[in-house]
């Protein structure tokens, strides 16, 4: 099947396309004038997104990078915006922020960019921006930090345990073996060390496999989260 070209269709559709994408699609849009360091336009979903209505965001959006942006992202903002103004690339940069909500929460966005206006010598004076939240996605990646960070101090406390057993049980076999220094109080010593030691390993196994087990749920059920 031919494929139409976005300009070639009709222009009722190509009004209700754009109006679907400004409006009803889950992104933030904006166009950024880099010159005047603000947006000139903002889509509903930049501010609402942010819980904000548009006569709260208005005057925040005029001193966006002070009032809105985390303090930690404002060196990697500024180094972006001066390497995409040396670059020739119309294609799409990725900038990945947090931004201020209004009840004092940070939001995690990843930022698709690209100019769609250039001065006369060249360098970009509008840039066009698609923010998506990306706060789910770095919550759970974190969560799986964590987790995976749990594993490792199971599996370093279980194995100091086991190996503590393991030892106990060597020594004791060693002993044995001196067959001329052990009495029947001895042995039955021996035994039940033994016995002691090998319960130990087996609650550190099945603790070993619950933990892991429980790390599994997790994992899983993060995995399984809407993002």
């Amino acid at each position: 099947m031919e494929k139409t070209k976005f300009f070639n269709l009709e222009t009722d559709i190509k009004s209700e396309i754009i109006n679907r994408l400004l409006y009803s699609m889950p992104l933030a849009i904006s166009l950024f004038d880099i010159q005047k360091r603000q947006n000139i336009f903002t889509n509903e979903q930049y501010y609402k997104g942010v819980g904000y209505t548009a006569d709260e965001f208005d005057p925040l959006d005029k001193d966006c990078f002070n009032r809105l942006i985390h303090p930690d992202d404002l060196p990697s903002l500024n180094k972006f915006l001066n390497v995409l103004t040396n670059s020739p690339n119309d294609g799409f940069h990725i900038l990945v922020n947090r931004c201020l909500c209004k009840n004092g929460e940070f939001k995690w966005f990843k930022n698709y960019i690209t100019i769609v206006e250039r001065e006369p010598s060249g360098g970009p004076s509008l840039l066009l921006g698609l923010a998506q939240d990306i706060t789910s996605q770095i919550d759970s990646r974190q969560k799986f930090l964590e987790q995976i960070h749990n594993m490792e101090k199971v599996s370093f406390t279980l194995s100091h345990e086991l190996r503590h057993e393991h030892s106990k049980i060597l020594s004791i076999l060693d002993i044995s073996k001196d067959s001329d220094m052990i009495e029947i109080g001895d042995l039955q010593w021996l035994a039940n060390t033994i016995y002691t030691s090998a319960e130990s390993i087996d609650k550190s196994i099945h603790s070993i496999s619950q933990q892991l087990l429980s790390i599994k749920t997790k994992f899983i059920t993060l995995n399984s989260t809407e993002l």
